[in-house]
């Protein structure tokens, strides 16, 4: 499960520049200087807060929809569909983690995964039925209730979300921790330990993350034209390289990765995050 990330208020003005660094297009490092500004609270800022709302109630609607269409299958035994539906019905969860998050109680109900439980914790959510599914498939019939916990849990997340606090600065830090987590945590293969859909939840954490980016884009192309050409060529790379590990209508199991490849993400993954760390100095007001 991810780190906890939850919205902030928008901070004041800034007074110091903060420095950072990523590649450049021709792969040379080059230092990227982040001017003190304050933007959180005009116009475009506003307009990107109202539009990341919506995407992230547009991702939760497809996430429920989905994990719905996995439940019943879960629920009637048919376990190759069930298992070819889990992944999938993740995928909008994990591209707005940063959102999601914000509700602490639903997170540790819906993405704990069983070495993340507390004393007397009871496990529920996505990770309870992957492993039912990958493990003990003859037995889903006896773990059908927390499928439907996952489901009402689920619509009460899409029931907060109109009314959780949502800033520039907590968009704009939330997809940094998001890549941050994934580069150190994920990539390790602890997401997904039963099902190695892993790929899939890096495709969703990468999605959430450059959505916030382009929404905050043109901002930061005014500001930091330096910090744009980075990250446009940072996310390029990234999609790309989980574009070559796809497979039909999704991805390879993780464990079909060498340990080169496994670098290689989380090296890609780094060369974003790092310089993304810059975005919330450059749009803060």
């Amino acid at each position: 499960m991810p780190a906890v990330l939850r919205p902030v208020a928008a901070c004041g003005l800034l007074a110091v520049a903060l420095t950072g660094c990523g590649p450049a297009v021709d792969g040379t490092r080059r230092d990227v200087t982040v001017p003190a500004v304050s933007a959180g609270t005009g116009p475009r800022a506003v307009r990107a807060v109202e539009r990341y709302r919506a995407y992230a109630g547009d991702r939760i609607d497809r996430t429920i929809a989905r994990t719905e269409e996995f439940v019943a299958a879960f629920k009637e035994g048919q376990v190759r569909r069930a298992r070819a539906l889990y992944a999938p019905s993740r995928l909008g969860w994990e591209s707005v983690e940063p959102v999601a998050e914000a509700f602490a109680d639903i997170d540790s109900r819906v993405d704990a995964r069983e070495a993340d439980l507390g004393q007397g914790q009871r496990w529920t959510g996505w990770h309870r039925l992957e492993k039912a599914l990958w493990r003990t498939p003859g037995r889903t019939g006896r773990e059908a209730e927390y499928g439907d916990l996952l489901l009402a849990d689920l619509g009460t997340l899409r029931a907060r979300l109109p009314s959780v606090e949502i800033t520039v600065d907590s968009m704009a830090n939330g997809a940094r921790e998001l890549l941050d987590e994934a580069a150190s945590g994920k990539v390790t293969g602890e997401e997904e330990t039963f099902s190695h859909t892993d790929l899939w939840d890096f495709k969703g954490n990468v999605d959430g993350a450059a959505k916030v980016y382009r929404l905050l884009r043109p901002i930061v192309r005014e500001r930091s034209p330096g910090l744009v050409t980075t990250l446009d060529t940072g996310f390029a790379d990234l999609k790309a390289l989980l574009a070559g590990h796809a497979r039909g209508h999704g991805f390879v199991s993780y464990t079909e990765l060498s340990r080169g490849q496994v670098r290689e993400l989380s090296d890609a993954l780094n060369a974003v995050a790092e310089p993304l760390s810059n975005l919330a100095a450059v749009t803060a007001g």
